[in-house]
């Protein structure tokens, strides 16, 4: 890798010497992150050129041929390796405060390279370069910009190693809480007074059903298309299951199954543009997740206030509803459960564990898991991205265009939700 010491780092970022009682902080910080560069590639790999090193200088001393060797020095007096924001990163570690402990994590940490590149690309020594050239689907840009540079690249590797990573994610819950929490979300439902608290109440249970079903993460859910599912409300809704249900049957039974169609509008796990996708589940769950009672209630309140289009989980006014709302209604249904049943264990702190970022997907992912499904399903499911791909879908179709697709993955997607 590229070396400079404390003191020519200092004189090329300050234009000055280390002054002792007054830099000590900041060539600790070139300090640390000269050696997190260190440790960015593996042991052995720098054992590896070490050794090939040493052979290549002896073979050539005995032959009398000089190396062909690249000198290690001098650099050139300008930050060319991103170290001036390699310091930024180190000495914002030793001031934020991180959300799950008393430090930063490096995932936060990094997001002060992703500004750097921004800033340097639209700087006007960055817009010089942004000249590119494509090979598929990636994009190639020769750039100077010292955050891309290698010693860089190696700085973020050791960084990270070095930090390691705490992470709060949510945890699952058992189906039963799920289908306990839908009971008194309807309970609630029928026992207020106040209609826009039913109607609210009716597209948060939607929402729950639907992340479970379809093993979203919460901000998927959000991606509901109201158009998409009044477009294919009717399909499936009087389908009935055979007795003897093939792994993978065709689009003939599929389409005779009990199913209703979920659609999403917009940039889903990786995709680009705005295009919608669907998703066809089972009516009913096994454990009584009720698929269809709760999207049809859905789109029953939307109608009720006037919406045809837009996002089915917004409010009356059509704004798109709030996560963090969702999330606390979600929270204070756990902590009743918590409280009035054993499904969720009394040690357990609710706010800490749970919510609908990931929570629901996880569910559903362990019932599954419990039901039989294969691990090969469980990743179409969780990116049918790639599953639709695979079938040949094009992208930017209309809805109506493709339900044919639907019925087509309705071997993993149906008998996903069908299992929970």
């Amino acid at each position: 890798m590229p070396f400079l010491c404390e003191c020519c780092w200092m004189r090329i970022l300050e234009k000055r010497s280390p002054q002792p009682g007054r830099d000590e902080t900041l060539v600790a910080c070139i300090r640390r992150v000269n050696l997190d560069a260190m440790t960015g590639k593996s042991e052995y790999t720098i054992k590896g050129h070490l050794g090939r090193t040493r052979r290549i200088l002896a073979f050539n001393a005995k032959f009398g041929k000089t190396p062909t060797i690249e000198p290690r020095g001098p650099l050139p007096p300008m930050d060319l390796m991103g170290m001036g924001v390699a310091l930024d990163m180190i000495m914002y570690s030793l001031v934020a405060v991180g959300r799950n402990e008393g430090v930063i994590q490096y995932e936060s940490l990094r997001q002060i390279r992703s500004t750097a590149t921004r800033n340097y690309d639209s700087s006007p020594k960055g817009v010089t370069e942004m000249a590119c050239f494509s090979v598929g689907k990636g994009r190639v840009r020769p750039t100077r910009c010292p955050t891309q540079s290698e010693f860089f690249s190696l700085f973020g590797k050791g960084c990270e190693y070095r930090m390691g990573s705490e992470s709060k994610a949510n945890k699952e819950v058992s189906i039963r809480v799920i289908v306990d929490l839908l009971r008194r979300v309807k309970r609630d439902i029928a026992a207020t007074e106040y209609k826009s608290e039913k109607n609210e109440l009716s597209k948060f249970g939607a929402f729950i059903t639907m992340c479970t079903a379809a093993s979203l993460r919460g901000c998927e859910g959000f991606l509901a298309d109201l158009a998409g599912l009044i477009r294919h409300l009717d399909r499936g809704r009087r389908g009935v299951i055979p007795a003897k249900l093939k792994d993978n049957f065709d689009e003939d039974v599929a389409e005779s199954l009990p199913h209703v169609v979920i659609a999403l509008l917009g940039k889903v796990k990786g995709e680009t543009g705005e295009d919608t996708h669907q998703i066809a589940l089972a009516n009913t769950t096994k454990s009584g997740i009720e698929v269809r009672w709760w999207i049809e209630e859905l789109v029953r309140v939307a109608r009720e206030e006037g919406r045809r289009s837009g996002p089915a989980f917004a409010y009356s006014n059509g704004k798109l509803a709030s996560s963090s709302e969702y999330n606390a209604i979600f929270l204070k249904y756990l902590k009743e459960i918590q409280e009035q049943t054993d499904l969720i264990e009394d040690k357990i702190e609710v706010n800490e564990s749970f919510g609908i970022s990931r929570t629901l997907r996880k569910t559903a992912q362990s019932r599954t898991t419990r039901a039989g499904i294969s691990a090969a399903n469980q990743a179409k499911m969780n990116r049918w991205r790639t599953v639709e791909n695979a079938k040949g879908k094009k992208p930017n179709f209309e809805m109506r265009d493709l339900y044919a697709g639907v019925l087509g993955q309705m071997p993993v997607t149906w008998r996903y939700s069908y299992a929970l």
